[in-house]
């Protein structure tokens, strides 16, 4: 796996993406954990199996054991253009109940949306399957198998699925995307302050782990993904064993430099949510696990510099991108609370 070139795909991922880039917000809101022992070494044991029950009572619908188990292995589901909180707890209850909380949410969207009549164009559903079905060039009995690993019976269900997310992303559109307003006033304010009128930006010189999380993988793998990603964390930070050599013992990113190193970037070539953690750290130091569409991460910052600006108007796309971000996680955030305070809801441990 290259991720440089993954990075530079997203160049324009939240520059021209408008709020449509944060429709998944929501997964990324704040769970309540369920305490079970030790965190470190949490993991689904190589057996794991569970029946099918009612995890949770949103309104007049049910959130079943296998919708939660689904959401867990389900990669591109979880964090597909999440510019919010990336990081993963180590602790498998608590993984299990920050996807959960996730589910509620979503259920409370697509609960608003059939109160307003809103419907999927089922050309359009056709248009999303297939263009999965292209992106990893599957056949139809490739197509059904993938289906069928992460947790649908049949394409019919996984079809419902699809359904359901473009119903979910179209009431986001209207309750949210319609309310959106960043002055122009408020991205010049920006640019002065950030980027000395627009004559600078800031490169960062990272480096990175990437342990690579298949989009179709069961649950026991993204656990077993999780907890290697999070031993790679442990070997740097408790065994204090160089970032550079467990980068070349441990990461499934191939296109980087030696140990894991990524260069100078600037933070709209880079993938959302990657960017806004490193942007986070200071010099020298480790990120936690985090995680992203392509896997778990394991990011080191090294040095900070400002280079002169190529090309203002991108600069100022991106600046209006990342306050109109903001600006949404903000409105969403403040919509769900009004939702789940309206809605009876009942989560079954």
């Amino acid at each position: 796996m290259n991720y440089r070139s993954l990075l530079n795909s997203n160049v324009w991922r939240r520059c021209l993406g408008g709020w449509a880039v944060l429709l998944f917000a929501g997964l990324g809101a704040p769970a309540v954990a369920w305490a079970d022992g030790d965190a470190r070494h949490a993991k689904l044991p190589d057996n794991y199996a569970e029946v099918e029950g009612i995890v949770a009572i949103v309104g007049d619908q049910i959130i079943m054991i296998s919708d939660l188990r689904r959401a867990q292995g389900s990669q591109q589901a979880a964090q597909a253009a999440v510019p919010t909180d990336a990081e993963r707890p180590r602790n498998e209850s608590d993984v299990k109940m920050q996807t959960l909380q996730a589910l509620i949410d979503n259920a409370l969207v697509l609960k608003a949306s059939k109160e307003l009549g809103l419907s999927a164009d089922e050309h359009e559903v056709d248009r999303q399957i297939a263009q999965t079905r292209q992106k990893n060039s599957w056949s139809e009995e490739e197509m059904l198998d993938a289906v069928r690993r992460i947790g649908f019976v049949t394409l019919a269900a996984y079809r419902q699925n699809v359904r359901n997310e473009l119903v979910r992303m179209e009431m986001l559109k209207y309750k949210i995307g319609s309310r959106l307003r960043v002055m122009d006033e408020e991205v010049k304010k920006v640019i002065e302050q950030e980027h000395g009128g627009g004559t600078y930006e800031e490169e960062l010189h990272a480096r990175h782990i990437l342990v690579l999380v298949p989009a179709d993988a069961k649950p026991q793998e993204v656990s077993k993904l999780r907890e290697k990603a999070w031993h790679c964390y442990d070997q740097i930070t408790v065994e204090n064993k160089p970032f550079e050599q467990v980068a070349a013992d441990c990461s499934d990113d191939t296109g980087t430099g030696p140990g894991g190193d990524l260069g100078w970037s600037r933070r709209w070539t880079l993938e959302p949510t990657f960017g806004t953690k490193l942007w986070s750290l200071k010099k020298g130091e480790v990120s936690t696990v985090i995680q992203t569409p392509y896997g778990f991460h394991v990011i080191q910052l090294l040095e900070r510099r400002r280079a002169p600006v190529k090309d203002k108007d991108v600069l100022e796309q991106f600046v209006r991108a990342r306050l109109n971000e903001a600006q949404f996680v903000r409105l969403y955030r403040a919509w769900i609370e009004e939702l789940r305070a309206a809605t009876h809801i009942e989560v079954r441990t």
